[in-house]
């Protein structure tokens, strides 16, 4: 039995891109960065927070009564006034509201998991943490992958990286396969579109690989407009080969902007979306540097 326990506000079955074979991804709560492109805003915030979804509102009043705050009026809701409680969200029917983000013990995400232990000896899956940013809750994670590994698990760990090195020691000491994210190789490019430079991230992410002899698979974002130079995918390339890992280009996609809107939050600017030709011409160049190179994750 685990004492720890940590925000999670998702756990997704059967998910075939976040580490080898068929796994569950766990995604915790709070994040360091602010990417421009985040496609999972509900994630920065460490604590829980509500999502509307107004065009799924039936007009019954529900959510009204139960509200503390006065915040809930039924399609409409008074941010200024939440306290993101929760309550609205249970009395809700429709699914027109809900928390993102629920405090769950280590016991309780593994048992969340084992029910899909099947799929994961068929397929060479495991579980794979996510977020946010899982370092923010290292202790919790390591006691996850202590109790993973113990149950015959594979384990994976998507990371930006931007963390003290106790807390990237203390769980990917504990990791059978690393997922890290490279947002842009220019520091203050990187601090400009995350909000924090880089050199820490490219120092952590040498010493998961060398340091604690763990494999690694480098991904970016690839965002038009952003981080898409090819000088940029170049030098990407050169630091995956210093690695001795592959490098995988995510193609930016839309879906952060719904959960933008059921935050209550502005959307952040127009981007376009990846021209497949522009994204396998990216790819054709990152291994003409020596590397294997996937569009993807």
């Amino acid at each position: 039995m685990s004492a720890f326990s940590a925000p999670v506000f998702d756990i997704q079955p059967f998910c075939i891109h976040d580490g080898p074979g068929i796994r569950s991804v766990v995604f915790l709560k709070g994040c360091p960065l602010r990417c421009l492109w985040c496609a999972n805003p509900e994630s920065q915030s460490p604590t829980p927070e509500l999502m509307t979804y107004p065009a799924k509102c039936t007009g019954c009043g529900a959510c009204v009564p139960v509200c503390p705050a006065g915040a809930a009026k039924g399609a409409e809701t008074d941010r200024a006034a939440c306290v993101s409680c929760g309550r609205c969200a249970e009395a809700c029917p429709s699914g027109a509201r809900e928390l993102a983000g629920r405090d769950m013990t280590v016991d309780e995400v593994l048992a969340a998991v084992e029910g899909d232990r099947l799929f994961y000896e068929d397929s060479g899956g495991g579980i794979t943490l996510s977020g946010g940013e899982p370092l923010m809750h290292a202790d919790f994670c390591a006691a996850l992958l202590d109790a993973a590994r113990e149950a015959g698990l594979h384990t994976a760990v998507e990371s930006c990286a931007f963390a003290s090195r106790e807390a990237v020691d203390a769980v990917f000491s504990r990791a059978d396969l690393a997922l890290l994210d490279i947002k842009h190789t220019d520091s203050r490019e990187h601090e400009r579109l995350t909000g924090v430079p880089n050199e820490k991230i490219l120092e952590n992410i040498r010493f998961v690989r060398f340091g604690l002899g763990v494999p690694v698979v480098l991904r970016m974002p690839t965002v038009p407009g952003l981080n898409d130079s090819e000088e940029n995918v170049a030098a990407a390339a050169d630091f995956a080969k210093e690695l001795g890992a592959p490098l995988c280009l995510l193609p930016y996609h839309r879906l952060g902007l719904g959960k933008l809107d059921a935050l209550g939050r502005a959307r952040y600017g127009d981007i376009p979306l990846p021209d497949d030709k522009r994204m396998e011409r990216l790819r054709a160049l990152a291994e003409s540097r020596g590397i294997e190179c996937r569009i993807g994750g």
